[in-house]
Parts: structure tokens; sequence; C-alpha cells
């Protein structure tokens, strides 16, 4: 019994030690006595713990369990300065700082931020080398020969830099230090032949295809470290064409890749949505609905409680029905008189439907450029079906309104007993919102302001036109 005792003490023990993390951090004339650390989590910086010293200078980061790897930050105040560190295998180090200058770190017991501090000290020297030469080079005329001199000792330093960073990795390949310095790699183009624009588009593609094959998009490390986002963010930005379509697809390939890193997976999936709820760019709700029917409809973001899940899903599902491209609902509204009118009876190349509301500000402001619109472009096979949004005993209002507003020349209706629910199949939750249809109910765009409608109007007579 006391054999067994023994045993669970001592792997109680060891499961301690395997799990603790004991930083001393020096910082040579540091006079302040709290010290932040913080950490890396995408494009975020957050704070991981506050640290009291005793001793002018003197911290320590200590705890029972290990610290998750990954690049961390002590901010110093009331300077609030950075000074970055490695936190890798070994959790048992100590930092210190030179008086003169706090970014100036040495370690002890920690071969990664070692390594790192040696890589970046080797930068310090040759990067003032290399712009003295190029300082040299721009005082000089176009043609000097002492120019092609100066650019061989360039393309030297250049190639030192570039061995010593092959170095590191080779000698060092599990270390953080060598995924940051593969993780800025250059990606080889081939010589691709053809006419300049088509040389043009095969780089640009072979660039995107490759462009993350020095990162490992899988490893949970990268996610806590200070390059991964610029990454993400150039790849979706800079590669990725402003499309609902094209972005759809460069997102699945990032949260494909992300997907065996559960944290970061939550990190860009949850990035992604909150991004695309809210964008004002015309279509890319069509980006946020994709989201929330792939992966919150089907419980892959457990994190949200149940309600979250539902009104994301919801209002997703709201949206659906109406993104641009789809083919719009047929409804039936009503004129002053209790004449219906639905959609599909009005003569038009173009329609422009309207949803407003008497007492909607933004309407009121808006409704001038409107009128001026439509006196422009109604000879033009353009009509404006201007629906009051106004119900039940408050419909009453919205015929006054129309002659107040100066709105008489539009096919004017409303829906007292929401017979068609209007607002619900065309998710109008705010007024003014504006849809233009094609001939065949096609929403060509949608939630654009009524000042727009006229440049937008001109756009869909050139595509119209192109069509023939």
């Amino acid at each position: 019994m006391k054999e067994r005792l023994l045993i669970i003490i001592l792997s109680t023990f060891c499961l301690q030690l395997i799990g603790q993390h004991d930083i001393k951090i020096n910082l040579e004339g540091y006079q302040n006595d709290t010290l932040i650390v913080g950490y890396y989590l995408g494009d975020k910086q957050l704070v991981h713990d506050t640290l009291y010293s005793k001793d002018q200078g003197k911290f320590r980061l200590k705890g029972d369990s290990s610290l998750t790897k990954g690049f961390y930050i002590l901010l110093t105040m009331p300077e609030n300065r950075f000074i970055q560190f490695i936190v890798d295998e070994d959790q048992k180090f100590e930092l210190n700082s030179e008086k003169e200058d706090m970014s100036v770190l040495k370690f002890k017991g920690s071969e990664d931020n070692e390594l790192f501090m040696d890589y970046i000290n080797y930068l310090g020297v040759k990067r003032p080398l290399a712009d003295t030469i190029r300082a040299k080079i721009s005082r000089l005329v176009e043609g000097d020969p002492e120019i092609v001199k100066l650019n061989e000792e360039l393309d030297k330093i250049d190639n030192e830099v570039k061995m010593e960073k092959a170095r590191v990795i080779k000698a060092h390949p599990k270390s953080l230090t060598a995924m940051i310095l593969k993780s800025s790699e250059n990606i080889d183009i081939p010589d691709f032949e053809g006419t300049e624009e088509e040389v043009k588009t095969k780089t640009y593609l072979h660039y995107k295809k490759h462009y993350f094959d020095h990162i490992d998009l899988a490893d949970p490390i990268t996610l806590r470290t200070p390059f991964i986002d610029q990454r993400v963010k150039y790849y979706m930005k800079n590669l990725t064409p402003n499309h609902p379509d094209s972005i759809i697809q460069s997102m699945e390939y990032i949260l494909n890749e992300v997907k065996p890193a559960k944290e970061t997976f939550r990190f860009y999936l949850s990035t992604f949505l909150n991004e695309y709820i809210q964008s004002k760019i015309v279509g890319m709700d069509k980006v946020y609905v994709h989201l929330a029917e792939k992966y919150y409809a089907t419980g892959m973001a457990p994190w949200l409680d149940e309600e979250t899940t539902e009104k994301i899903v919801g209002n997703a599902m709201d949206i659906k029905p109406v993104l641009i491209g789809n083919i719009a609902p047929n409804i039936t509204v009503y004129q002053q008189d209790g004449t219906p009118i639905s959609i599909d009876e009005i003569d038009y190349e173009f329609l422009v439907l309207l949803f407003w509301a008497p007492d909607c500000g933004h309407c009121k402001k808006v409704m001038p450029s409107i009128i001026e619109f439509y006196e422009e472009y109604e000879d033009k096979g353009v009509k404006l079906l201007a629906i009051c949004s106004k119900m039940g005993e408050k419909e009453e209002t919205c015929w006054p309104a129309i002659e107040e507003k100066g709105m008489t020349g539009f096919i004017n209706a409303s829906d007292k007993y929401n017979k068609s629910r209007s607002k619900v199949k065309f998710n109008v939750k705010t007024t003014p919102k504006i849809y233009v249809l094609d001939k065949n109910r096609e929403i060509l765009i949608k939630n654009i302001g009524g000042e727009q409608l006229g440049e937008v109007m001109e756009e869909m007579f050139r595509r119209a036109e192109f069509k023939k």
C-alpha cells in the first residue's frame, strides 16, 4: 500500500514539474514596480498577467501549469514599450536587459530565445551596412560606374543574410526561430511564357497558390506569433478578388488549413463572421450567409451558447432568399383604392423596389434624390414600386405622406393586413431599403442609397448592352 502511495506521490510530483513555468525577468534600470505580460492572438495583444516587483527591475513569471508556446510581450510602464520573447519547451529561464537599451536582451536557459536574439543582433549589424550603401547609390547619377560596384556589395550582404538564415533553419529545424525565419522566405516564381498579360496572370495564380508554402497554418503556435495574421490579411485583401464567391473560396482554404488547430480555427471563423456580418459592401452578406449555414448551423462553433447561435443562423436565413443573384418573390400589395398589384403585373426593364415609412427620417432626406432619379429614368424602361411599410391602423399615414413627399409619380402601395408578408420576404428591418430587379425578377443590387440610384442604373444599362 505504501509502495502504491509513493508511486502516486512521485507521479503527481513529476506532472507538476512538467507543467511548471518559471521565468525570471531582470530589467536593468527599470524603475516602475509593475510589469504587464501579454501574448499574441492573431492580430490582438492580450494580457496574460501583471507582475509586481519588490526589488527594483526584478520580476518573476511563475506558475504550476505550462504556458502556451508562442511569442510573449513585456509591456513597461508608463512608456508602454514592448519587449518580445519566446516561450517554447524551455519554460524555466532568465531574461536580462541592458540598462542603456531594454530591447537588447540576454537569456539564460532558453536556447530558442538566444538563437532568435543572435539572429536579430546579426541583422542589426548587416542592416546599417546595407542602408549606408543604398544611401551612397541614391546620391550618384544614373550610369555612374560606382553604382555597379555598390550593387555588388549589396548583393554580397544579401547573400550573407540568406546563408545565415539557411544555417539557422538547418541547424535548429524544430525551433520557433526557424519557423519564423521560414515564414519570411520568398516564393520562387517560375519564368512563365506568353503575352505580358498571360505572364502576369500566371505569376499571380502561382504566387497565391504557394503563398503559405513556408507556413504551417495547422500548427497552433502560429496563432501566438505576430506575423500569421498579417499574412492571412494580405492573402484575403490583396490576393483575393473583392467578390463574395472569391472571398468564400479563400476563406474556405484558410479554415480548412487551420482546422486541426482548434484555437486558430475558432479565431478565424469568428473573425471572418464578425467582419462580414457588419460589412457595408453591397453583396458581401453572401459571405456571412455561407459561414452561418456551413459552420454555425452545423454545430462547428460549439463555443457559442445556443441562443447566440440561433440568432446568427436565423439572421442568415432571413437574408439568404434575397441575396444578389436570386429571383425575388412575386409579392402582391395594394394601392390606395384597394386595387391589388403584383411585381409581375408591372411592365419594366428594371424595377426599383423601395420600402419606406412616413416617419422615417432618412427616407425624408433621400426622397428628393429618388424622385429626381425616377423623373430621369421613367421613360427608359425603369419603374419604381414604393411600398409603405406601415400596417394596421398606422397604414393610413402612408397616403398623406406620399403627397407631402412628392412621391405621386411612383407606383405606390401598402399592405395593411400583411397579406404578402413583403417585409419578411425582403428582409426589411429598417427603411429605406432598396432593391433593383431585372425583368426576370433577378436581384441585381440592393441596400444602396437613394442618391446612388442614377450611377447604379447607368451600370445596369451598360451590362444589359454588353449582354446583347
